[in-house]
């Protein structure tokens, strides 16, 4: 018998078993694709390395008002103390990461024979930085600049946005936007369970910020460095266990 008969679908296989055998196909194709480990640490990493910026030089923190920042630290959370620093830091973080993401999966693509399409996700991850830069601006004029009916009607979005924005923030919710998009693309559950576990984690954080009776003296200097630093874990957890669970997929 030939060689190319013995590897040819087998001819007498019922509609049922070609089915299974392209689902099953189709799923090891995917797993082959799967290279979002790289882009769980990537992330939690960034988060990680931010934070010295988050970190008050005073003790109980400091209540300062808005700083006359460039525009483009938008990202820094106008409240901190180091707000401009921490701005400049998430641009570039969040456009590299994102453009270094891009081309860790074109390269893997090419080696594994198998592109995952990330041009949606890249895209959301720059138009969420953009979105990030101006929205500190956006919240701040409809919550204080417009005219009393439109600041009242918006305050129920706009004050917790704009204390996201306050403390820092918006760069977690930029990632999460990104991560969510790509586990559509990878179709992966377990990437799909990491970002949820991340998205509760930054809610909780800030939804427990908003809510909290803060009296003077309740906040010390590493208070917004703790919240910012919550999320990052469960990112860098999940990049290490789909790092270990691609590398016994590939032996």
């Amino acid at each position: 018998m030939s060689e190319q008969s013995s590897t040819a679908p087998n001819s007498r296989a019922n509609p049922g078993e070609l089915l299974a055998s392209m689902a099953a196909l189709r799923r090891r194709t995917r797993v082959t694709r799967h290279a979002y480990w790289l882009p769980l640490l990537l992330f939690g990493l960034l988060i990680a390395a931010a934070a010295p910026l988050y970190v008050e030089s005073a003790d109980p923190l400091a209540m300062r008002g808005t700083q006359d920042n460039p525009a483009l630290t938008g990202l820094g959370g106008d409240f901190l103390e180091h707000s401009a620093g921490l701005g400049w830091y998430w641009l570039v973080a969040l456009v590299g990461g994102y453009l270094l993401t891009l081309g860790w999966y074109r390269w893997h693509g090419a080696r594994v024979g198998v592109l995952t399409p990330t041009r949606t996700y890249v895209l959301a991850g720059i138009v969420g930085t953009l979105v990030g830069l101006v929205l500190p601006i956006v919240l701040r004029f409809l919550l204080l600049n417009s005219a009393t009916s439109v600041s009242s009607a918006t305050s129920w979005v706009t004050t917790p946005l704009l204390g996201v924005s306050n403390r820092g923030m918006v760069p977690h919710l930029v990632i999460a936007v990104g991560l969510l998009v790509l586990a559509r693309l990878e179709r992966s559950r377990v990437l799909t369970a990491v970002t949820v576990c991340y998205v509760v984690a930054v809610v909780l954080v800030n939804v427990y910020f908003q809510t909290a009776d803060f009296q003077p003296g309740d906040l010390n200097r590493h208070s917004v460095l703790l919240a910012a630093l919550l999320p990052a874990p469960i990112l860098l957890v999940g990049g290490i266990i789909a790092l270990f669970t691609t590398g016994k997929r590939s032996t």
